[in-house]
């Protein structure tokens, strides 16, 4: 018994390496052992204490083959290699005729007649000292505007220029306005009988 045990231990060992390969079903019979070889149905061993199955590889592997990069590789389906499946190529559309773009006319500039009469122009309005503190926004630079003179009632007209940054706050009396910037920098249009007189520090 020991001797058929072995033999059949051995078979199992020898049936195994060419199991993949194998086209055709091998039986094996000894005593107290039987050993089965077949494509589909796998490796199978039956003897005291040993009951063993393999299944096989119903599918046989293709190849080699080798991808564009070199690199092998086994399919299970056989690949024919033959001509490349046809492009299909869309046809292009009919070209546009072409249509020349249409001239515009070109605006001419107005004719400016020396003879004519000069435009009036328009006086600006002279404001009060309030309304101006209201209207006004203060910035760097020269002016001149005409404002009413709070004793006479009548349009005076000032000039006076302002520093660079914004005044802190802008002072109105009766008949001056004062835009302070600082504790020493400030620009005050007083109003006498006279007209204006602006001082700045």
């Amino acid at each position: 018994m020991k001797r058929s045990f072995l033999i059949g231990v051995a078979a199992v060992i020898g049936l195994l390496g060419v199991a993949a390969t194998s086209h055709a079903q091998v039986f094996i019979r000894a005593p107290f052992v039987r050993v089965g070889v077949g494509v589909n149905d796998g490796v199978s061993v039956r003897a005291p204490f040993v009951n063993l199955y393999v299944p096989g590889d119903p599918q046989p592997l293709y190849g080699p083959y080798y991808t564009p990069t070199g690199q092998i590789y086994y399919s299970r389906t056989p690949i024919i290699y033959g001509a490349p499946p046809p492009v299909i190529v869309a046809p292009m559309p009919p070209a546009k005729e072409f249509q020349p773009p249409v001239p515009q006319p070109v605006p001419m500039p107005p004719i400016k007649d020396d003879n004519a009469p000069p435009q009036p122009v328009q006086p600006v309005q002279a404001m009060t000292l309030e309304a101006f503190a209201k209207s006004f926004q203060p910035k760097a630079g020269s002016y001149e505007l005409p404002l009413i003179n709070p004793l006479t009632k009548q349009p005076t007209n000032v000039r006076f220029t302002l520093p660079e940054g914004t005044p802190k706050r802008i002072h109105t009396n009766r008949d001056s306005i004062e835009f302070v910037y600082g504790l020493r920098q400030w620009v005050r249009i007083e109003f006498d009988r006279d007209g204006a007189i602006v001082t700045s520090r």
